[in-house]
């Protein structure tokens, strides 16, 4: 359908804005509990010719066809549990809970593999999707068919050759975290995303259990791995089913330790000898970027100081208003690459110009304090997330970075030069992670536009598509989705360009 536009649309604009996220809570008389279980749906605002025409397509994954079928949640998710099938006999539904299904409800973010689109989670799914029409194709793909993986996250890093790269947890007697490689399949193939995959380092575990990790680092010659005391039970994890747990039930959160900094050499092939550590415990879903600068490993992410927000995101509270009460803020930690014995064990081993982060050593490790990437007007009490940047300065040296603010209603462009910040927001309007598109031929890492799909409260304001410019970060246009259809606002998503 095609949307209003009010505004200019820039003329060199043009391909679609993809974005997917949770889009159904109710299957029959049964309810998903969790804010990251509602079964995918697709969004594609389609931008050509200063018009923007918008559609949606539930993901059709097993777990989706199931439940639909059977009118009922039938695969066990992050925050919901789902009883066994009761047409099952005895032993069926006995074994079952010990290896219960994986969903492949694909509802976190989407990503390029060569010429191929899929939809992406964290389990070891994922499904190719057509972008144009947001068909669900072929079978799924089951990253544990050819690498020693569980899971992997939903934020893979795409390098300037267009290959993959991702962070998996490898679950058994000796767990593992594990970087996978996948470079682009050959010409022609589209049905195996995996052609080439293979793991190109293993870092043994820390913690008793397995960290749980959301996204990782990369920078040109570093992997980054916030090892975080927010573990994951592997019993409670295998036996989730038997017991009537789930998966969120086997997160535990450890405040006693510190968060490790895993740091991994790409080019030497292995793990650096420095152990490096966050001064306080922590925790975080997103890296924002990160980048080497005068033998110093700068990393920039959105931290939190524990896990509450994970609980904060029930259905039942969201749905009557009860506002999560966790801070989230853009964090700076600044590693010393070379470490110099120091006369005063407390001197600062952090040498960078404008950075308060500091780094001391401690006991033989390195104890990293962050500094908050934006300090001028913004309360304590209002929260950041959902970061992007200009994906040209992934791995880089870079300036600015997008985020939702205000306790999610608003855009924020935070200058992390200057440490200052602009800001949009509209009363009864709730912004969706912002996209920046560079403009064809842009010489400035702002020089472009930013986009965001905006969810609307109140039965009379109609959700739309906002554009701003990406310098003055001024509202240019927007396009309004008619008032009778609903627009989720979703989690992540990407541009493709036409």
């Amino acid at each position: 359908m095609e949307a209003k536009v009010t505004g200019n649309i820039p003329e060199w604009l043009s391909g679609s804005l993809l974005r997917n996220g949770p889009g159904l809570y109710k299957v029959g008389p049964d309810r998903y509990k969790h804010l990251f279980d509602g079964l995918a749906l697709l969004h594609r605002f389609n931008i050509k010719d200063g018009k923007v025409v918008y559609h949606n397509r539930f993901l059709r994954s097993d777990d989706y066809k199931q439940a639909i079928r059977a009118n009922r949640i039938v695969m066990l998710s992050f925050g919901t549990y789902a009883f066994p099938d009761p047409c099952k006999n005895i032993f069926q539904r006995f074994f079952s809970y010990f290896s219960p299904d994986i969903t492949d409800n694909d509802l976190v973010s989407l990503t390029q593999i060569g010429q191929e689109f899929y939809a992406l989670t964290e389990t070891k799914y994922i499904r190719r999707i057509d972008p144009d029409t947001l068909e669900t194709l072929g079978d799924k793909v089951d990253y544990s068919n050819v690498i020693a993986v569980n899971g992997a996250t939903a934020h893979p890093h795409i390098d300037t050759d267009g290959t993959l790269y991702n962070l998996g947890t490898k679950f058994g007697r000796i767990s593992s975290y594990n970087i996978i490689k996948i470079p682009p399949p050959d010409q022609g193939v589209t049905d195996n995303p995996l052609q080439k995959a293979s793991i190109v380092c293993t870092l043994p575990i820390t913690h008793p259990n397995p960290s749980y990790y959301h996204s990782f680092g990369l920078t040109e010659n570093y992997f980054i791995l916030f090892e975080q005391p927010v573990t994951i039970n592997k019993w409670k994890a295998l036996t989730a089913s038997l017991f009537g747990r789930t998966v969120s039930d086997s997160l535990e959160f450890h405040p006693e330790l510190r968060t490790v900094i895993r740091v991994f050499d790409r080019k030497a092939g292995k793990e650096l000898e420095t152990k490096y550590v966050t001064h306080d415990s922590m925790f975080v879903f997103h890296h924002i970027n990160a980048y080497e600068k005068d033998n110093h490993l700068v990393i920039d992410l959105i931290g939190y100081d524990n896990i509450n927000i994970i609980k904060e995101l029930y259905m039942d509270d969201l749905q009557a208003g009860i506002t999560p009460k966790s801070v989230a803020k853009p964090w700076r930690y600044v590693l010393p690459l070379t470490i110099e014995q120091k006369d005063d064990p407390e001197e600062n081993l952090v040498t960078l110009d404008n950075t308060s982060a500091s780094a001391v050593c401690v006991e033989g490790q390195i104890h990293c304090r962050h500094e908050l990437l934006h300090q001028d007007g913004e309360p304590d009490s209002q929260t950041s997330e959902l970061p992007t940047i200009n994906y040209a300065r992934n791995g880089k040296e870079y300036r600015y970075v997008y985020h939702i603010g205000n306790n999610f209603n608003s855009i924020m462009k935070t200058d992390v030069e200057k440490k200052t910040f602009k800001k949009w927001e509209e009363d009864d309007a709730y912004p969706s992670e912002a996209v920046f598109v560079a403009k064809p031929g842009a010489t400035k890492e702002d020089e472009g536009v930013v986009l965001s799909s905006v969810m609307t409260v109140g039965e009379e304001k109609p959700s739309f598509l906002l554009i701003l410019d990406g310098e003055t970060f001024e509202e240019i246009a927007r396009a309004e989705i008619p008032i009778t259809v609903h627009v989720s606002i979703g989690i992540h998503g990407l541009f493709k360009r036409e």
